[in-house]
């Protein structure tokens, strides 16, 4: 009878586990070899995409930029600092921009704890609104805000992405970006009262057209009344500038002596006309009859840091 070797099958089974740890720890460090070049792609990957999200995107101005030579308006009425550009958002921009709009939800008079707007401070008021569409009680039309001074809150992608654009094309600068954003829903013949957007803001609207509908766009001087009443009703009468602001994807930025001396309009009808007087600063020969239909206004403005926030209607 053969004698079993105990020792000697201890020794072979502790080779054979060895050389199985050898294989296996060869087959990790291969898989670990290869792996690096996935994981490192999947986690930078959205952080990739969020950059490129958030920078500038192409427009259609010369140069991407806003351009003193080809944008900014010559007319008689002498206001200082008015840019238009009949092309700004390309089609693709401008039709990422109509999709994320139809995103933008309702707001509702209850929050979701059921605590009636009555309730709220004045932060978190405008935070409720804040991002959703509010029907306005003294008008028509919807609008929703989009403050990016309030605190633990961001623009969204999109909007931060056009207020970047605005900056690299000189509508901004860059110590001073856009960080508010008020969209405007018009109907067909809805139009808007004439105002200001006042001292809350720095000095400098950029206001993008889209939906598809032109519109006139009214500047008025500001009533200053002074002993000199017939100085000022001249003044009236040379400082008077209209431009037709197209619906597709079009940009005016006003500044300056525009946004502190002058009123902005856009006037109730569905057909308005042209003056042939040259009040026009892009239809200088008058006559051009505009049919309103349905329009989206993004405005844009730098809201300076403050205690109260006002809600303020724009174009």
């Amino acid at each position: 009878m053969t004698t079993i070797n105990f020792q000697e099958l201890r020794r072979r089974e502790r080779q054979r586990i060895r050389s199985t740890k050898t294989v296996d720890s060869s087959r990790a460090i291969a898989n670990n070899d290869s792996a690096p070049s996935v994981a490192v792609n999947d986690e930078s990957q959205p952080q990739q995409q969020n950059v490129c999200a958030l920078t500038p995107f192409e427009t259609l101005l010369p140069q991407n930029k806003l351009s003193e030579d080809i944008h900014q308006i010559q007319s008689a009425a002498n206001i200082d600092s008015v840019f238009y550009a009949k092309q700004f958002l390309a089609p693709k921009m401008l039709d990422d921009a109509m999709t994320w709009l139809q995103t933008i939800p309702d707001y509702s008079q209850t929050s979701a704890s059921n605590r009636t707007i009555t309730g709220l401070t004045e932060e978190e008021m405008s935070l409720q609104h804040n991002g959703k569409w509010t029907r306005l009680k003294h008008a028509r039309r919807k609008v929703a805000l989009f403050d990016g001074t309030l605190s633990s809150y961001e623009l969204p992608p999109i909007l931060q992405r056009i207020s970047n654009t605005l900056v690299s094309i000189g509508a901004f600068p860059s110590t001073n970006p856009p960080n508010h954003v008020l969209v405007n829903e018009y109907q067909p013949g809805e139009g808007i009262m004439p105002h200001t957007d006042g001292p809350a803001y720095d000095s400098c609207t950029a206001t993008i057209s889209l939906g598809g509908s032109d519109v006139i766009f009214k500047l008025r001087p500001r009533q200053h009344f002074t002993a000199h009443e017939h100085c000022d009703q001249a003044r009236n009468v040379q400082q008077k500038l209209d431009l037709i602001l197209h619906g597709n994807g079009s940009l005016i930025v006003f500044r300056d002596d525009a946004y502190l001396e002058h009123t902005h309009e856009i006037s109730e009808g569905v057909f308005e006309e042209t003056t042939e007087s040259g009040t026009c600063g892009n239809d200088l020969s008058g006559g051009t009859i505009v049919k309103r239909g349905y329009r989206i206004s993004l405005t844009f403005r730098c809201k300076k840091v403050k205690k109260s926030t006002k809600v303020m209607e724009v174009i």
